[in-house]
């Protein structure tokens, strides 16, 4: 026990590779979850870790919530991990995409994916979103999504 003692880095170790299995597992699960929900859906881009800002018709400032992005051929999905939030923005839909860091009037100070689409109502909504590596996403959804006629 009093080796234990002297030993502090197993106790970090521990705590790291905790950390580390708690993500993986998490990840793993999303990834049943979209199984599920989607089969054999091929999807083209796919990341974690992202943030919803909501959407601008929605009242009151901005709400965070953290969760995974899916591309698709011919929509994009997002669903958040605890609030089980769920959007779907059919490509047809999305009139532009852009980067800014404001959202609802409110300077979020990092670096946003914004989306301007018709919502289920027919009117004008914008959608913010902080992905990882932003640029290529939104290359990737230009690529999927907007293709010029």
């Amino acid at each position: 026990m009093h080796f234990l003692g002297e030993q502090q880095w197993i106790y970090i170790a521990i705590a790291f590779f905790g950390i580390i299995g708690y993500i993986a597992w998490m990840r793993w699960r999303d990834r049943k979850w979209i199984e599920a929900r989607f089969g054999s859906r091929p999807t083209l881009a796919m990341s974690f870790g992202v943030n919803f800002f909501g959407n601008a018709s929605e009242p009151g400032k901005p709400r965070r919530s953290s969760g995974f992005l899916l591309l698709f051929s011919d929509a994009l999905f997002y669903r958040s991990r605890v609030k089980k939030i769920e959007l779907e923005i059919p490509g047809a839909r999305i009139a532009r995409i852009y980067h800014d860091r404001v959202h609802k009037g409110v300077d979020l100070r990092q670096s946003l994916i914004k989306i301007d689409f018709l919502n289920d109502a027919g009117q004008q909504d914008t959608a913010a979103f902080k992905v990882p590596y932003p640029p290529q996403w939104m290359q990737a959804i230009e690529n999927a999504l907007l293709k010029k006629e």
